[in-house]
């Protein structure tokens, strides 16, 4: 692991212990370098960016875990990882997404993908991902894919 320096490194740790306390709930999720993050009600966006493969495993690792701290807030029922700024990513970058979309399922929430490109479907696929978790091919799609209340 790099660590720029120990007051990055305290800084981070800091914010997750505030994430996982419950302190700063629905927190600026901003600072995010490799993930945006969006929150509509009890729906999570969630889109890489970028580069897959253009990161340290550490940022990786901590943005993961305050993403997977965000979506196991109660009510939170879909998280849609948009990939439409990806070109390709590594094995750690899979891990990750893999990561929160087990999070998800161990909520028994449900979970999708969207806008992959060709090449990235073809990835996903032989991975068998999409078996586990749909692939849309807009975000509208993906939002839909939590069904709405019916009313009495």
């Amino acid at each position: 692991m790099i660590i720029d320096s120990w007051a990055e490194s305290r800084a981070c740790h800091v914010w997750i212990q505030e994430q996982r306390s419950g302190i700063c709930p629905g927190a600026n999720m901003q600072h995010l370098k490799i993930f945006s993050f969006e929150s509509q009600g009890s729906i999570v966006i969630v889109k890489p960016r970028g580069e897959g493969s253009a990161f340290r495993y550490q940022d990786l690792h901590l943005e993961t875990n305050v993403i997977r701290s965000q979506i196991s807030r109660p009510g939170v029922q879909l998280l849609v990882i948009d990939l439409s700024e990806m070109e390709y990513f590594g094995s750690e970058f899979i891990g990750a997404l893999v990561s929160m979309l087990r999070e998800m399922r161990s909520r028994g929430s449900k979970s999708c993908f969207c806008c992959a490109n060709a090449q990235m479907q073809q990835v996903l696929q032989n991975m068998s991902l999409f078996r586990l978790w749909p692939h849309f091919e807009t975000r509208e799609e993906a939002l839909g894919y939590l069904p709405t209340p019916v009313q009495a």
